[in-house]
C-alpha cells in the first residue's frame, strides 16, 4: 500500500507560499505615519507680580531768582544803571560811554522797565567786520583810566535781555591796563558770544576763564560789551538790554 504524501507536501507548499506573499505586503507597505506626541499642558501664568511702590518724587531743582535780593555778601556792585547815564560814571567812579569800529554805531539809553533803569544799547552793523560796544573804565575820568586791582574776585555777573522780537548775541569783556601802549590797553578777556533773548538771562565770567595767564589783575583797567557783526546771523541791527554788572569776590577759604 502506497503511502498517500503528495496531499500534504501540496499543503506545505501552499502555507509556504502564502506565508511568503504576507512579507512580502508588510515590506511594501507605506511606514506608519509616527504618532504625534502628547501635547504638554500649557504653563500656567505666573502670578500677577505684587504692585512696587511708586518712586518718590524727587523734589524740583531750586529755581534761583535772576537777581538775589538782597546780595550776597560781598557781592560789590559796580553798575546798575539807575543814576549813572549823566554824568557818565560808575557807582566806582569810573567813566564810561559806547565805542564803534568799521562802521558799526551803538547809541546808549536808559530804558525804564518796571521802575527799574536798565542800560539800552541800540546797534547798527552795517559791513561784515563792523563792531560796536561799550567800555567802563573801573576808575578815571575820560580818556585818563586808572588801574584797579580786581585779584580779590573770581568773577562779573550781569544781566543780559534783547530789546526787540529777535535774539541778539553779546560777547563781554575784561581789560587790562598798559601804561606803556598808545590806548592804554593791555590783554583783553571775553567771553563766546552770549544769548540775548527775551527773557533776563544772569550771566557769570569767571576771571580764571577768560583771562590771559599774563594779564596783571592789579592792574584792571574797564568792562564791557562787544555786539559783533559776524555773531549776528541775519540781522544786523538790533536792541540790547544790559543790566547790574557787579563783581563777586573770591570764596573764604
Amino acid at each position: 500500500m502506497t503511502t498517500a504524501t503528495r496531499p500534504f507536501r501540496t499543503s506545505l507548499m501552499l502555507a509556504a507560499a502564502f506565508l511568503l506573499a504576507g512579507c512580502a505586503g508588510k515590506a511594501d507597505a507605506p511606514a506608519k505615519a509616527a504618532t504625534a506626541s502628547k501635547a504638554e499642558p500649557a504653563a500656567a501664568p505666573d502670578p500677577k507680580p505684587a504692585s512696587q511702590p511708586a518712586e518718590a518724587p524727587k523734589p524740583a531743582a531750586k529755581v534761583e531768582p535772576v537777581w538775589p535780593s538782597p546780595l550776597p555778601t560781598g557781592w560789590k556792585v559796580f553798575n546798575d544803571y539807575e543814576g549813572t547815564f549823566q554824568p557818565r560814571k560808575t557807582l566806582w567812579g569810573g567813566f564810561w560811554d559806547a565805542w564803534s569800529y568799521r562802521g558799526g554805531r551803538c547809541v546808549l539809553a536808559i530804558a525804564d522797565e518796571g521802575g527799574s533803569k536798565r542800560l539800552k544799547v541800540e546797534f547798527a552793523l552795517p559791513m561784515a567786520n563792523s563792531q560796536c560796544g561799550t567800555f567802563e573804565y573801573l576808575a578815571g575820568d575820560k580818556g585818563k583810566p586808572k588801574p584797579v586791582d580786581i585779584s580779590p574776585y573770581e568773577s562779573i555777573v550781569f544781566l543780559l535781555k534783547s530789546g526787540d522780537a529777535d535774539e541778539h548775541k553779546v560777547k563781554f569783556e575784561v581789560t587790562e591796563l598798559d601804561p606803556y601802549d598808545a590806548a592804554n590797553q593791555g590783554y583783553t578777556g571775553e567771553t563766546p558770544p552770549l544769548s540775548a533773548g527775551k527773557e533776563w538771562v544772569r550771566y557769570e565770567v569767571r576771571f580764571d576763564k577768560v583771562l590771559h595767564p599774563m594779564f596783571d589783575r592789579k592792574k584792571g583797567k574797564q568792562v564791557g560789551i562787544r555786539i559783533d557783526r559776524k555773531d549776528q546771523g541775519n540781522v544786523g541791527s538790533g536792541v540790547v538790554l544790559l543790566d547790574n554788572i557787579t563783581f563777586v569776590p573770591k570764596a573764604q577759604p
